[in-house]
């Protein structure tokens, strides 16, 4: 009972400091690529969206279990981004007690102070405070109840070493229900995401550490590793399927040295998590320098060193290095991924990891608090020998590793509570993410569109540059750019840039229109009237390019022409209001004077004070009505 009691508050206490640490992303918006997760996600207004996520190949990865409870909450939240932060952040606590109770389990020494130091640990911010890495929060929740399975099945019986699990018999083939729940938490763990798929060989680094690996062990594993390696290959076919683009260009050689890099930055923002972007700058792995040879080194050095002396002292920070670096495997660059063409490194990947770091890291700590502890006896036993005047001494003695602790938690709440300041909006986000790296051309081009979009246009126009400027074949800057530039009426400017982008995609109707709108602001009208047509070939039902192409036509004295382009742009648009007012125009000077008439007044239905729709009715005369 009193067990039971001190680990109550002690969850109480975790889940007060996570949500003091993380309650400012409640008031978090959407930021990236939330909309096309989520709120533009066509799959998500569905009716049968559950059905198309499971059993369908329409959704960018196959990750149903992830998909499921958002397409759930679309129903509750819709657009409010509250609801999704507070269910995120809901996930991220419910790991961390699952977390507690693995390695409770696994009796690793500090398991609560490791599980409390990653709940608090900014590295997690990003998995948290964004949306669309639910993905990540429901995979480790799935893979830690996977793990606790397991270990409840008995497949392991320890007797020694810092891992034993004294109340399981070990069986050679525990088919049971612990075992089968383990299988099918692993298998929604890689339905959340695919970045789980090592979990089959950390099992068998977890065996290996209680006792020699038997033949048995593999054919126990088997069904784990059929599973990862079905499903894996799926969601490698469903992010390659409809896309021929390549991410990044690189041979096996820089993919190793990358790696080697990888490993060591992750586990240095584990241990000193500073200076975290959304974003890093990104590397350029050269195998002719040096210093991408030195991390691959001494990663391999020190796993050699940690191997040589396994039997002696190193055998814990063996299985920690282990387990840190397995979990990085499907994240090394080996493999590619959308978000590597902007960072081989991002926060998000490391979440798994991070709890081999976490787990020695609080293990040590407990056993240097255990050799303080029996120190601080040994004097206290010497200090209670009565002195020469018979008198005894009972001042109390400052315990370090009790403050080391409360520093360390102190400052790791507090790095996190400041770095979900930078979540609170897609702005903050890209510009603490430009702070950090300036030649950042995502952010930039994105900042742009942010500042375009709240009228912000000159300020838009600089972002838009730089980011062409680092990169000049990024067709949404080329066109954003031209957009925003037009706004500012520098037309002869805004075409160059939208003819680049037709350039570099010529099959966009978006951009063909932005172009025809340029022209036709040039009075390049000929010119405009071919971009709209183009347009309209890849889109026919694209009712602003009919309206305009109707409007092109009409300049040009083209007015039989343009009738059909402005009525089907009230087909598409009935309230169109710009389309109901110059097809009255045109139908006018055809002398269809009754058929104008009901143009103009549709179109004051839409605006009733528009002077110039007025007083072109006026000029029909009376209705013959009246």
């Amino acid at each position: 009972m009193l067990i039971r009691g001190r680990r109550i508050w002690e969850s109480a206490l975790l889940i007060g400091v996570t949500l003091a640490a993380y309650s400012s992303t409640l008031a978090g918006g959407f930021i990236w690529d939330d909309d096309t997760f989520l709120t533009q996600n066509p799959l998500m207004r569905a009716g049968d969206g559950l059905y198309r996520f499971w059993f369908t190949t329409q959704a960018p990865d196959y990750f149903p279990v992830t998909y499921t409870p958002l397409w759930l909450e679309w129903r509750l939240w819709g657009m409010h981004p509250a609801g999704y932060h507070a269910v995120n952040l809901a996930l991220h606590i419910a790991t961390a007690l699952l977390l507690w109770a693995v390695l409770r389990r696994m009796r690793i020494p500090g398991a609560y102070l490791a599980a409390l130091a990653f709940a608090i640990h900014p590295v997690n911010v990003e998995s948290v405070a964004w949306i669309t890495q639910r993905k990540n929060l429901m995979a480790l929740l799935f893979l830690l109840l996977s793990v606790l399975c397991f270990l409840h099945s008995g497949v392991i019986k320890g007797s020694s070493g810092i891992l034993p699990l004294p109340e399981a018999a070990e069986r050679r083939f525990p088919v049971g229900g612990a075992y089968l729940l383990s299988l099918l938490c692993f298998i929604l763990a890689l339905l959340s995401k695919g970045s789980v798929a090592m979990l089959p060989v950390i099992l068998l680094g977890l065996i290996a550490w209680h006792r020699r690996l038997r033949w048995s062990d593999l054919g126990l594993m088997l069904p784990f590793f059929l599973v990862s390696g079905i499903l894996v290959l799926t969601d490698v076919w469903f992010q390659k399927h409809g896309s021929a683009e390549v991410f990044r260009h690189a041979g096996f050689l820089a993919r190793l040295l990358g790696a080697g890099g990888v490993v060591w930055f992750y586990l240095t923002k584990a241990l000193l998590p500073i200076n975290l972007a959304f974003i890093y700058p990104q590397w350029d792995v050269r195998a002719d320098q040096l210093r991408w040879w030195l991390p691959l080194l001494a990663a391999g050095g020190f796993t050699a060193v940690l191997w040589h002396y396994r039997h002696q002292f190193t055998r814990s920070a063996l299985f920690a290095w282990g387990f840190f670096c397995l979990a990085l495997v499907p994240v090394l660059g080996f493999t590619d991924v959308q978000f590597m063409q902007y960072s081989l490194v991002a926060d998000h990947y490391e979440q798994i990891a991070l709890i081999g770091a976490i787990a020695f890291a609080a293990a040590a700590w407990t056993q240097w608090q255990e050799a303080d502890g029996a120190r601080h006896c040994a004097d206290q036993a010497g200090a209670e020998q009565p002195g020469p005047a018979g008198s005894r001494s009972r001042a109390p003695r400052l315990r370090l590793p009790q403050l080391v602790a409360v520093a360390v938690l102190s400052g790791l709440a507090v790095l996190t509570w400041r770095q979900c300041q930078v979540y609170r909006s897609a702005e903050i986000l890209y510009r603490a993410t430009l702070a950090r790296n300036p030649d950042c051309w995502l952010a930039q081009s994105n900042l742009g569109s942010i500042l375009y979009r709240s009228g912000r246009v000159p300020e838009s126009v600089l972002h838009y540059e730089e980011a062409l400027r680092l990169k000049p074949d990024l067709f949404e800057a080329q066109n954003d750019l031209g957009l925003a530039l037009m706004a500012t009426g520098r037309l002869p400017e805004a075409m160059e840039h939208f003819t680049r982008a037709v350039a570099l995609h010529p099959d966009n109707a978006a951009v063909l229109y932005n172009a025809g709108s340029a022209l036709a602001g040039l009075g390049r009208l000929p010119e405009a009237v071919g971009y709209y047509e183009r347009a309209l070939a890849l889109r026919p039902r694209f009712a602003e390019a009919h309206q305009d192409l109707g409007a092109a036509l009409t300049q040009l004295g083209r007015l039989a022409e343009a009738v059909p382009q402005y009525e089907m742009a009230l087909q598409l648009r009935p309230n169109y209001f710009e389309a109901h007012a110059n097809l009255g125009v045109v139908l006018a000077q055809l002398g269809r004077t009754a058929e104008a008439r009901q143009q103009f007044e549709a179109a004051l239905q839409l605006d009733p004070d528009n002077a110039a729709v007025r007083a072109s009715l006026a000029q029909l005369g009376p209705s013959p009505h009246n």
